[in-house]
């Protein structure tokens, strides 16, 4: 469950912030929303819990593809690009078995690699960004192809299908002023949107009602879908 937090410097009672942010593994887009949650997480004061949800479907691809200019009746192409980003959401989900830290230095180097300095997507890629980042290559390799990985992105889907989530980037932001239901912000997720979304004491989700709707920000049941 979301708590709340006693400060040392007194009476001041911290909130928790737990952030999901959904991204294509190999996006460029996603790559800085995720550079901006980071920068958000490391200026925020308040206890935050975060997840970087990898998401691949037929959506997503197909606005990834038109995002990029790319030509959608070349199959060859699609089916190339479509097999790589599922084979990145299986190292993604293989860097996380070594723990969450690693596999987010993993999922962001790859990014840069592939977006920021151009280089193709190759299972050497791979194994090369593993090993800067510190990963324990054969065991990174077998736990790629093994079924837990793949049981690990299925899971992902999940969690992403019953939070609506039909975009990437989306974030989706609780509160603990707020357990039962989040904020969904979609593509434009900024660090400046965060803070305002995250102040404490924030009145966003009842009293700025116009707020949520020029920025967009649908309400999101949370129900059962806390993952830790």
């Amino acid at each position: 469950m979301l708590s709340t937090t006693h400060s040392e410097k007194g009476n001041h009672f911290k909130q928790v912030i737990e952030i999901y942010l959904f991204i294509n593994p190999i996006g460029s887009v996603c790559y800085q929303a995720e550079k901006g949650v980071m920068d958000f997480i490391q200026s925020c004061e308040e206890k935050v819990h975060f997840h970087f949800i990898p998401v691949h479907n037929f959506k997503t691809f197909s606005d990834y593809m038109k995002a990029l200019e790319l030509p959608a009746k070349d199959l060859n192409l699609r089916n190339e690009l479509f097999s790589q980003t599922y084979e990145a959401c299986l190292a993604y989900s293989a860097a996380c078995m070594q723990g969450k830290k690693k596999g987010r230095v993993f999922l962001m180097a790859m990014q840069q690699a592939l977006t920021i300095d151009n280089l193709p997507f190759s299972q050497k890629l791979l194994q090369q960004i593993a090993y800067e980042s510190n990963l324990d290559i054969p065991m990174f390799l077998e736990d790629k192809k093994s079924e837990f990985a793949k049981a690990a992105f299925e899971a992902d889907q999940k969690i992403a299908r019953e939070m609506n989530i039909l975009t990437t980037p989306s974030c989706v932001v609780f509160s603990d002023q707020h357990k039962d239901h989040g904020l969904l912000i979609e593509e434009y997720i900024t660090v400046d949107l965060l803070e305002k979304l995250c102040a404490q004491g924030s009145e966003v989700y009842e009293s700025n009602p116009i707020a949520i709707a020029s920025n967009q920000l649908p309400v999101v049941k949370k129900n059962h879908l806390h993952v830790l």
